[in-house]
């Protein structure tokens, strides 16, 4: 397998049929709920619209969205439990449909573990080897080998429910990982664990990403995991793709408000209903000249919203007073609490570099924004 190729690729899933004296209520409840989704036919709730993308061998690819936005049909439709009444799924040019599942060299790990509670951690590990019928020596060198990788080396005679929740994920990374599959699907994985057992699995499979260069698909509503790990995010909203890029480009030029807002914390500051005129606008104080493409874009609107990220907020001698409401310590990083005008801003500094210890609770401060940094909407929510 080289590439992954999804063409025009759509799901409907039917609504929930209502039925039976018994919880009528709840189940017309469900019904009402799913004819409000954003999308729907006749046929049922549209999960994902002519999602189109190719992934090339190697690729280590997020899809990120809120809860509900197809992430996980999509995960379900590349791995083939899932087939797309619309498109087309192509793995090295063939159709997906067309290639038998033992040959599709696909692992899955789901965000519950899904361990066999009968098994030891070595068992568990060794499972996906012993269908293959590999011969013992030969399972015993691999299941070592991932263990040792994983940390896993002195849990291997225990049962799974003697293991912590992080140690469980890894045993769960770790079995999927054995028979070295060209693609690895992740789905939410990293959801139930805790701040540091996050860091921790996220080094995990840095770590064997480079050992193995399997191609990735992580799936996930975390920001951070996606913009920590992957070369590539995917960016989904109500079934339809917003962006898809490279975390560098997703973060520093999203293509519209939702991924600007979507990506990054704390979350992008929007200052709404900015004045145009004579081709340029007035941030913090400082006017900011729009260039030719903006011009034109902002030729007929007088009002557009601007974003800028709490990192490219300077806090120094120059710019516009606001006062400090609250500050939060978030690991190296002092996220400052600001009120400016009846607007709510974030700034953000790294606490090493900060000339000062902290900032107290009605604070004035002096702020300016990064010119090279600010973000231009329309009213509709699109990049100008």
């Amino acid at each position: 397998m080289t590439d992954i190729r999804l063409e025009d690729v759509s799901m409907i899933y039917p609504f929930h049929k209502v039925g039976g004296l018994f919880y009528r209520k709840e189940q017309q409840k469900i019904l009402e709920a799913q004819k409000a989704m954003p999308y729907t036919s006749n046929e049922g709730v549209i999960a994902l619209q002519h999602f189109s993308a190719r992934i090339d061998q190697g690729e280590f690819v997020a899809v990120l969205g809120p809860s509900g936005s197809g992430k996980t049909t999509l995960l379900r439709i590349i791995a083939g439990l899932e087939r797309p009444p619309l498109g087309t799924v192509r793995y090295d040019g063939c159709d997906l449909q067309q290639i038998d599942i033992d040959d599709r060299d696909i692992a899955m790990v789901f965000q519950n573990y899904s361990l066999y509670p009968n098994q030891t951690v070595y068992q568990n590990i060794a499972f996906p080897l012993e269908v293959k019928h590999m011969p013992r020596e030969e399972i015993a060198r691999e299941v070592e080998k991932i263990a040792g990788l994983t940390g896993l080396t002195d849990k291997l005679r225990k049962m799974p429910e003697e293991l912590s929740g992080g140690e469980k994920q890894r045993v769960a990374v770790a079995r999927a990982m054995v028979k070295d599959p060209k693609l690895l699907l992740l789905d939410e994985p990293f959801a139930n664990l805790d701040p540091l057992m996050k860091k921790k699995m996220r080094e995990l499979l840095r770590k064997l990403h480079e050992n193995y260069e399997t191609t990735i698909i992580y799936v996930t509503h975390d920001q951070y995991d996606a913009i920590s790990l992957a070369e590539r995010i995917i960016i989904l909203k109500d079934g339809i793709t917003q962006m898809d890029a490279s975390t560098e480009e997703v973060y520093n030029r999203p293509l519209n408000r939702f991924c600007g807002e979507f990506l990054g914390l704390p979350v992008m500051n929007i200052i709404e209903d900015v004045r145009v005129d004579k081709g340029s606008f007035e941030l913090f104080g400082e006017k900011h000249a729009l260039n030719a493409a903006q011009k034109k874009k902002c030729r007929d609107r007088d009002l557009i919203d601007v974003g800028i990220r709490g990192t490219n907020i300077q806090i120094g001698d120059q710019g516009v007073k606001a006062e400090v409401e609250y500050v939060e310590i978030i690991e190296a990083d002092r996220i400052i609490h600001l009120g400016l005008e009846g607007r709510k801003l974030t700034a953000v500094e790294k606490i090493n570099d900060a000339g000062r210890l902290t900032y107290l609770k009605g604070d004035a401060v002096m702020i300016k924004a990064d010119p090279d940094r600010i973000h231009l909407f329309d009213k509709e929510g699109n990049r100008i």
